[in-house]
C-alpha cells in the first residue's frame, strides 16, 4: 500500500512542480528530470514530514486538538518543499537544458554505438600508453622543448601509425602545417605511410555493382581483379571500357565512412582534451586544426570532388591530367583514363637515360605549371611529391591523385607575388609588409622587431634549401603572433614539396632562383595596365549599384535636414527589442524590491518570539513568517531565473 501512495504521490508531484516552475518560475523543464526529482521528493516527503511535526509538537496530526495545525503545518512544509524543488530542477535546467544530453530512448538506440566507440578509445589510450604519449600531454610540457622534442614526434609517429588510417592521415595533414609543429615533427610525421592489405575482389564488386548500378562484367568490358594499387581509403583497378577504351577504377573501401566517422570523434574529443589540459596546443589551435582535417577528409570520402577537380585542373596547367568519366563514376567509384608510365619518384633509370635539354625543359615545365597554378589561377595540386607525378614512356608529364586542391584568392595570390618579389629585391620592410596582407596578423604587431628578422631571412634565401626557408619564414611570423590561413599553409607547403621531386630531374636546378624569375615575370603581368585597367573596371562594376543608389540617399539625407531633429527619432522605446528590455529590467527591479520586503517581513515574525500560539504547539506568527518566507523564496528563485536565463515569458509574473 504505501508503494502504490508514493507512485501515486510521484505522478501527482510531477504533473504540480512540472506546472508550477512554468508558472512560478517561467521556466520550463524536462519530463525525464522532473519524473526523477518528483519520485526522489515524493519518497523522501513523508518521513520528513512526521519528523518535522514531531519537532513542532504535533506529536497525533490526526488527533481533533492537532487537526488544524496539523494541516496547515503540513500545507506549509509541501509548500517548502515544492518551491525547493522547483528551484533545484530550474537550476539543472539552466546548467544543463534539455535536449543537451541524449535522453534515455536515445542511449539505449545508441548503446552499440557508444560501446564501439569506448572500445576505440581504450584502444586508442592503450597506444598511446604504449608508446609514452602520456607524458607529453602534462601542463608544464610543450612540444617546444628541445629535450622531448624528438622522443616526442618519434612516439607520435609510431601511434598514429598503430591506429590506423585515420590518424595516419591526421598526421600526415600535420606534417604539412610547418606554422604549427616544430621542424622536429614535420620530418617525423612526413615519413608516415599506412600500411593497408587490398579488400577482397568479392567485397569491391559488391561496391561496384551497388554504386553502378550493374556488375562490373556487364559496366565494363573487362576489369583486373587484382588492384594495381591500394592506397588507406581506396584501391584502384585496371578496366577497359566497352569502347575498348583503358581505364582506371578507383574503389571506395567498405565502410571507410563509419571508421573515418568514429574516429573523427575521437580526434575531436582528444582535441578538447589537450585543449583543456596543455598550452601548447591551445596556442596551436588544435581543435581547429580537427576541424579542417574533417573538411579535407569528407573531400577525399567523396570521389565525385575528384572528378570535378580533375576536370577544373585540366585546362590550368600545362602537364597532362586524366580524362575521367562521370558516367562511370559516383560518390564511391571514380573512372578516369589510364596512364601507362612509373611514378617520378620511381624512374630514376629512365630520367638517368633521357637527354640533358629533356630533363631541364620537364624541370621548367613543372616549375612554371605550379607556379601559374597558385599564382595566377589560384587553384592548384596540393599534394605534389613524385609518387603523384608520372613520367610517361614517350617521357611526357601527367599528374595523379586530384582528392587534395587548394584554393588562393586574388589579394592572397597578389600578397604572395609580393613576398616573392620582395625576397627576390632582398627587402625586409617589402616583405613585411606582403606578409601582413597575406597572413592574420596579431593586433599588437611590432614591424621594428620584425622586419629585421625578415631581413636577415631573405639575405639567407640563397643558402637555404625551399622547404627550410619556408619552416624558418613560418616560425618567425608564427612566433610574431601571426596566424597562417590553412590554404595558405597549403600554397607554401606545395612549394616547398616541390624541390625534392625536382631534384629527381635535375639536381643541379636552383629552385628557388627559378621561382624568383617566374614569380616577376608573373608580377610584371599582373601590374602592366591592361590587368590594372580590367581590374579597375571590375572594381567599378561591383561598385556601381551603390553609386546608383547614392543620389537618392543623399536626397533622403537633405529633406532630412528640414524636419525637427533632423527626423531622427532618438526615443529609447523605439523598438520593440528595446521596450521588452526595458520591461525585462524593471521586472527584475521591482522583483528585487518585492523579494526583499517580504524576506525581511518574514525573519521579523519569525523572529517576533511572541504572540498567540496554535493548538498549544507553534506560535501563530512563526507560521505566518514561514510563510512570508516561502512566498520570498519563490520570488527570489524567480529574480534569479530572471537574471541568470532567459527568464521565459518576461512579461508576466505569475
Amino acid at each position: 500500500m504505501s508503494v502504490l501512495v508514493v507512485i501515486v504521490s510521484a505522478i501527482v508531484n510531477t504533473f504540480v512542480v512540472a506546472w508550477a516552475t512554468r508558472r512560478a518560475l517561467g521556466y520550463p523543464v524536462g519530463w525525464p528530470r522532473t519524473i526523477l526529482f518528483s519520485l526522489v521528493t515524493s519518497v523522501a516527503a513523508n518521513p520528513l514530514l512526521l519528523i518535522m511535526l514531531e519537532h513542532a509538537g504535533i506529536h497525533d496530526p490526526l488527533a481533533p486538538e492537532y487537526s488544524g495545525a496539523g494541516i496547515a503545518f503540513s500545507l506549509l512544509f509541501l509548500g517548502w518543499v515544492l518551491a525547493i524543488e522547483m528551484s533545484l530542477l530550474a537550476a539543472t535546467e539552466m546548467l544543463v537544458p534539455t535536449g543537451s544530453l541524449p535522453g534515455p530512448v536515445d542511449i539505449l538506440r545508441h548503446m552499440p554505438q557508444y560501446f564501439r566507440r569506448m572500445r576505440r578509445l581504450f584502444t586508442i589510450a592503450r597506444i598511446a600508453l604504449k608508446h609514452g604519449l602520456f607524458r607529453y600531454v602534462r601542463r608544464s610540457r610543450t612540444v617546444e622543448n628541445p629535450e622531448t622534442a624528438t622522443s616526442a614526434a618519434v612516439a607520435l609517429r609510431r601511434a598514429l601509425t598503430d591506429c590506423g588510417v585515420t590518424f595516419v592521415k591526421f598526421g600526415q595533414m600535420l606534417a604539412t602545417r610547418p606554422d604549427v609543429l616544430p621542424a622536429d615533427y614535420i620530418a617525423e610525421l612526413s615519413n608516415l605511410h599506412s600500411k593497408v592489405p587490398s579488400e577482397p575482389w568479392q567485397v569491391v564488386k559488391k561496391t561496384l555493382t551497388t554504386e553502378l548500378g550493374a556488375a562490373p562484367e556487364e559496366v565494363f568490358e573487362c576489369i583486373d581483379q587484382t588492384p594495381m594499387a591500394a592506397a588507406s581509403l581506396g584501391q584502384v583497378h585496371r578496366a577497359q571500357l566497352k569502347d575498348g577504351t583503358q581505364v582506371a577504377v578507383k574503389v571506395l573501401r567498405s565502410g571507410a565512412e563509419e571508421v573515418v566517422a568514429a574516429d573523427l570523434d575521437i580526434i575531436f574529443w582528444l582535441a578538447r582534451l589537450l585543449e583543456r589540459r596543455t598550452q601548447w596546443a591551445k596556442a596551436f589551435g588544435v581543435h581547429d586544426l580537427a576541424v579542417g582535417f574533417r573538411d579535407s577528409l569528407d573531400e577525399e570520402l567523396d570521389y565525385r570532388i575528384e572528378l570535378r577537380n580533375l576536370e577544373l585542373m585540366d585546362g590550368l596547367t600545362e602537364i597532362g591530367v586524366p580524362k575521367g568519366f562521370p558516367e562511370y563514376s559516383t560518390q564511391r567509384v571514380l573512372t578516369m583514363e589510364l596512364v601507362e608510365g612509373t611514378p617520378l619518384s620511381s624512374a630514376d633509370e629512365q630520367v638517368a637515360n633521357l637527354p640533358e635539354e629533356t630533363r631541364k625543359a620537364l624541370n621548367q615545365l613543372i616549375v612554371t605549371s605550379v607556379m601559374q597554378q597558385v599564382l595566377v589561377h589560384g587553384i592548384f595540386h596540393a599534394d605534389l611529391h613524385g609518387g603523384n607525378i608520372m613520367l610517361t614512356p614517350d617521357n611526357k608529364l601527367v599528374l595523379l591523385d586530384f582528392g587534395s586542391v587548394g584554393r588562393v584568392d586574388r589579394p592572397s595570390r597578389k600578397a604572395m607575388m609580393g613576398l616573392l618579389v620582395a625576397v627576390d629585391l632582398q627587402d625586409g620592410a617589402a616583405a613585411v609588409a606582403a606578409l601582413r596582407r597575406l597572413l592574420i596578423e596579431p593586433v599588437n604587431l611590432d614591424t621594428r622587431l620584425l622586419e629585421p628578422r625578415i631581413g636577415a631571412l631573405i639575405m639567407r634565401v640563397d643558402s637555404l634549401p625551399i622547404d627550410e626557408l619556408f619552416d624558418e619564414l613560418f616560425r618567425v611570423v608564427v612566433q610574431a603572433g601571426f596566424q597562417v590561413p590553412p590554404g595558405i599553409a597549403a600554397a607554401f607547403r606545395c612549394l616547398g614539396a616541390l624541390e625534392g621531386t625536382l631534384k629527381i630531374l635535375a639536381p643541379q636546378s636552383d629552385f628557388i632562383s627559378e621561382s624568383r624569375e617566374i614569380a616577376r615575370d608573373i608580377f610584371q603581368q599582373e601590374v602592366s595596365v591592361s590587368p590594372m585597367v580590367q581590374e579597375t573596371v571590375e572594381r567599378a562594376l561591383i561598385a556601381l549599384p551603390a553609386a546608383e543608389r547614392l543620389p537618392a540617399q543623399l536626397t533622403t539625407i537633405a529633406n532630412r535636414l528640414d524636419q525637427e531633429n533632423y527626423g531622427l527619432d532618438f526615443s529609447p522605446f523605439r523598438t520593440a527589442q528595446s521596450r521588452s528590455m526595458m520591461q525585462h529590467y524593471g521586472q527584475l527591479f521591482s522583483l528585487s524590491v518585492l523579494t526583499a520586503i517580504t524576506a525581511l517581513v518574514g525573519i521579523v515574525l519569525v523572529l517576533f518570539g511572541q504572540g498567540i500560539r496554535w493548538a498549544n504547539t507553534f506560535e501563530l506568527s512563526t507560521f505566518a513568517g514561514m510563510t512570508v518566507l516561502l512566498v520570498s523564496y519563490v520570488l527570489g528563485s524567480r529574480l534569479l531565473v530572471l537574471s541568470v536565463g532567459n527568464g521565459g515569458d518576461v512579461g508576466s509574473l505569475s
